[in-house]
């Protein structure tokens, strides 16, 4: 049997049983409570785990098989029908790990009252008559407002308008936006001479699928509109590179990161076009919320919202006996030394790799990152990996989802082991990267040759 019947088999295969385990999804938790491996009253969630590595162990024997592959004809067509096929058997899936969904319909439905979704928390008696069964109980915080930003809200309000109350349409949405993520990765791929079976890094990872697909989060809205950004900078075209990272940047802040990498120096047109739509993205908003339209966000970074941090919290841990505020100086130790980074990225922005750029941007902002470490957070590294893998990111990409062991345990804390279980193999397997790539100069171009081979 040739090399290409064993690969497409395989990849078949994998696909199948995965397609089947993405439709049984949390219907597994009966059965795991019968076989005594979860307790019954932790609930669906409790199965979560067993059902992610299960996926995800596929999901890696597909990926060294693409990854490995040094010639034969590409496995494109089918990388990409399984792909959809594990997109459609989740739309209907139970909202199980993240109730956000609910709180973007609810945002929706406050503007198609006339009402700016930045004044009034969800609990507030200005809102009463909004509520009902269907969407306010399963709001997550109802007293506090929201917290996305204006881009984010123009796409509920618009959802509202033309599926006002669904769930799923909503759902379906986002994975229009998703499969456009795709095609954008083909894009770039082609754009910089890598096979397009690597697509599936992205395409066929569960982390992407459960939270995109699953739970619906705004991520797969805003990744278009990253990866036009950087097309557009690839192309000369500064002015809509800066209007596309603006429109990423309304949807979910921290796409902002990339503002120094894809900027180069005595070019005004991109940051011009960045800051004029933001601006223009928060006027309407402003006008009806004045000083409330940063919502919730001011709150985000207390101490409180602190969720599965990474390097900050071992570096406070470190740092309890010497200072009183271990967690500020923390803070401000990894927001130095990110800006660091970005202005030594932007001292080094003579070349046109900008994939590369951002990619190494991205890293250090998801290592250093001073807020809440939720899995989705960690998506937007998906289709960089796609040019540039990393047995590091990918591990994360997998172990992140142990973070939902806090939401069952009795104290609802997650446990310093599983803390270490997903973050420390990232630090080393990053390091031995580092290491045996030390004498190499960052290019596009540039591979790592344990994981990685250049299409000819």
């Amino acid at each position: 049997m040739g090399w290409r019947s064993r690969s497409f088999l395989l990849l078949a295969g994998v696909g199948i049983i995965s397609t089947l385990l993405y439709l049984a999804n949390f219907r597994l938790a009966p059965f795991l409570q019968y076989l005594g491996m979860i307790d019954p009253k932790r609930g669906a969630l409790a199965a979560y785990p067993y059902l992610f590595f299960l996926l995800f162990a596929l999901y890696g024997l597909a990926l060294v098989s693409v990854l490995r592959k040094r010639s034969g004809p590409s496995l494109l067509g089918l990388i990409l029908g399984i792909a959809l096929l594990f997109r459609v058997t989740l739309l209907v899936s139970p909202v199980v790990l993240s109730s956000d969904i609910y709180r973007y319909v609810w945002d929706g439905r406050v503007q198609m009252a006339g009402i700016s979704p930045y004044l009034y928390p969800p609990s507030a008696q200005e809102l009463t008559p909004l509520r009902d069964e269907q969407i306010f109980p399963h709001i997550n915080r109802p007293e506090a407002r929201t917290i996305y930003p204006p881009g984010a809200q123009m796409f509920f309000a618009l959802n509202a308008k033309l599926f006002p109350d669904s769930i799923n349409a909503l759902k379906a949405i986002m994975m229009l936006f998703d499969i456009g993520t795709i095609l954008l990765i083909l894009t770039l791929l082609k754009k910089t001479g890598f096979r397009s079976d690597r697509v599936l890094l992205y395409a066929w990872s569960p982390l992407v699928l459960f939270e995109l697909a699953g739970s619906g989060h705004l991520e797969a809205v805003m990744l278009p509109f990253v990866l036009l950004a950087i097309l557009a900078r690839m192309s000369g075209k500064p002015g809509l590179a800066g209007v596309t990272l603006g429109m990423a940047t309304l949807i979910k802040l921290y796409p902002a990161a990339l503002l120094p990498v894809l900027y180069q120096r005595g070019d005004r047109r991109f940051p011009l076009a960045f800051g004029a739509t933001i601006l223009l993205g928060y006027l309407p908003y402003f006008y009806g919320a004045g000083g409330k339209v940063l919502g919730f966000l001011p709150a985000y970074f207390g101490r409180w919202e602190d969720f599965n941090v990474g390097l900050r919290y071992f570096l406070t841990l470190a740092l309890t006996p010497l200072t009183a505020s271990p967690r500020l100086v923390a803070m401000l130790c990894v927001t130095a030394l990110l800006g660091a980074i970005a202005l030594y990225l932007v001292r080094k922005g003579e070349g046109q790799d900008f994939p590369w750029r951002a990619y190494v941007m991205v890293s250090a902002y998801l290592l250093l990152l001073p807020t809440s470490f939720h899995p989705w957070y960690l998506i937007w590294i998906l289709p960089f990996l796609c040019l540039y893998p990393s047995w590091g990111w990918l591990y994360l990409s997998g172990s992140i989802s142990l973070s939902y062991l806090k939401y069952v345990q009795d104290l609802g804390i997650l446990p310093l082991g599983i803390r270490l279980l997903e973050f420390l193999p990232l630090y080393v397997l990053l390091g031995l990267e580092a290491f045996r790539h030390r004498h190499s100069e960052a290019h596009s171009d540039e591979v790592m040759t344990f994981m990685m081979e250049k299409s000819p």
